[in-house]
């Protein structure tokens, strides 16, 4: 009975134990299991960041190149030999090949690489070894954005706020202008329509542009009376006029008579990143082309396109192509219209761009993407920047777009021109216009217009300025 009593006993024991040690060699494995997933996880993350920094930036890189693309453009615009090549062969559709000319994704997959034949592969594949990159590639595009309407050029000057405005008057500067083009834009949708009522109820786009000018206008009072902010503290949730530029073409829906429909048919027409405001006649799109005139027939629009094709690809000044649309089209009105041809609303130059580029890196299954948009426009600066090789008032004068500015105390310094009524207000100015001039004056210290040679000084211009940068 002992001796079977002592087994059973030893018997519970070896039981216990055993049961022991799987219930901890379960506990260790489940302990394992989570330190080997949790290494998992941060592994993947690490990896995942690493893939997020590389694709930043591979896009970083596309940028370079787009940037230089366009500074490339522009010292070849300024060239003298290409100036005077250019006045016996039509060479600007050729240039512009430098900064629109699509570019393949860089560098090249091993698989693309495996296509190629002789010193092109071999290029190829030494490209492949010096960069070093063997999962990513880099795109870039680039747009001008001076063949689109500019709203932050609807901004009213402080010196005509307060007055009535009609669109129906003959517009006078730069914003009446962009305004008339923003009305023409909305009057075309209208016309275009098979039902105007039910796809745009309740449009009128005069009231629309005015809306435009109080969101971006400083100051509480609408332009043509009122409270600005009345109709947006009435939303859910409330805000206010921005009273300032517009960052991006988003901002558009949070003005007053801008839906959804109406900003998705607008937004392909429009900028807010073009530094001059002026239409490029060269590259403009034919809806933004019957803006300029809304008497254009579809005709008329085939036959501008086609004098173009004619002249080698592009209009060689303003003139030119107004006199066609008088001429030939017959369009009086046009000049009516357009008549001062220092304030001409369109160019037919390239100043602004738009690159966009975006980096990729794929690894087996997955794939991390970057953008990076950057908006650039060459410029002489706003106006102000002083150019310190100049010291007597004679060699600045001599200067195009140069004026010397001398005050009490402080000797003489040749300045930039300001270039608008902002830059000229910065310096204490006041912004006008004499015989058709804009003029910036300041009592005692600078008396400066603005001639022909000082606004092809600022076409001519090579300086890239940075207005807009977005990476996500």
């Amino acid at each position: 009975m002992v001796l079977r009593a002592q087994r059973s006993n030893l018997m519970d024991s070896s039981g216990a134990a055993l049961l022991t040690v799987l219930v901890a060699m379960m506990i260790i494995s489940i302990m394992l299991f989570e330190f080997q997933y949790a290494a998992m996880v941060e592994r993947k993350l690490a990896y995942n960041d690493l893939n997020q920094l590389q694709a930043y930036y591979l896009a970083k890189s596309g940028v370079r190149i787009g940037l230089l693309r366009i500074t490339l453009f522009g010292k070849a615009k300024r060239s003298p030999e290409i100036k005077n090549l250019a006045k016996n062969f039509p060479l600007d559709p050729y240039l512009d090949s430098i900064w629109n000319l699509p570019l393949p994704a860089f560098p090249p997959t091993g698989e693309t690489v495996k296509k190629l034949e002789g010193t092109d592969k071999d290029s190829a594949e030494k490209a492949l070894k010096v960069t070093k990159v063997t999962d990513g590639q880099s795109t870039h595009v680039i747009t001008t954005e001076a063949s689109k309407i500019n709203l932050n050029f609807l901004e009213v000057p402080a010196a005509q706020r307060g007055r009535r405005f009609s669109f129906s008057d003959q517009p006078k500067t730069l914003y009446e202008y962009v305004g008339k083009l923003l009305i023409n834009l909305m009057d075309n949708f209208l016309k275009e329509s098979d039902n105007p009522n039910e796809e745009y109820p309740n449009l009128k786009p005069e009231e629309v542009v005015l809306n435009i000018m109080d969101w971006i206008s400083p100051g509480s009072d609408r332009v043509n009376g009122g409270s600005k902010d009345s109709y947006y503290e009435q939303q859910d949730p409330p805000y206010k006029a921005k009273r300032g530029r517009f960052y991006t073409l988003d901002e558009l829906r949070l003005v007053q008579g801008i839906d959804e429909h109406l900003f998705s048919k607008m937004k392909p027409y429009l900028t807010v990143f073009s530094y001059d405001g002026k239409i490029n006649i060269n590259t403009a799109t034919s809806t933004v082309l019957r803006a300029l005139y809304l008497d254009f027939t579809d005709d008329d629009i085939k036959r501008i396109q086609e004098e173009k094709e004619r002249l080698g690809g592009s209009w060689a000044n303003e003139k030119q192509f107004v006199d066609f649309v008088t001429g030939p089209l017959n369009r009086n009105g046009f000049k009516n219209l357009y008549d001062n041809e220092k304030e001409y609303p369109f160019t037919v130059n390239s100043q602004s761009f738009l690159v966009e580029s975006l980096g990729m890196v794929n690894k087996s299954a997955s794939s991390v993407q970057r953008m990076i948009r950057v908006a650039v426009a060459f410029t002489t600066g706003k106006g102000g920047g002083v150019d310190p090789s100049v010291t007597n008032k004679a060699a600045c004068d001599a200067k195009p777009g140069m004026a010397w500015y001398e005050y009490a105390g402080t000797p003489g310094r040749c300045i930039t021109k300001p270039q608008d009524e902002k830059s000229c207000v910065d310096l204490a100015g006041q912004w006008t216009q004499e015989n058709g001039q804009n003029c910036c004056k300041i009592p005692n210290t600078l008396n400066s217009c603005l001639t022909q040679a000082d606004q092809q000084a600022a076409k001519d211009a090579t300086a890239l300025k940075v207005l807009y940068w977005n990476e996500s």
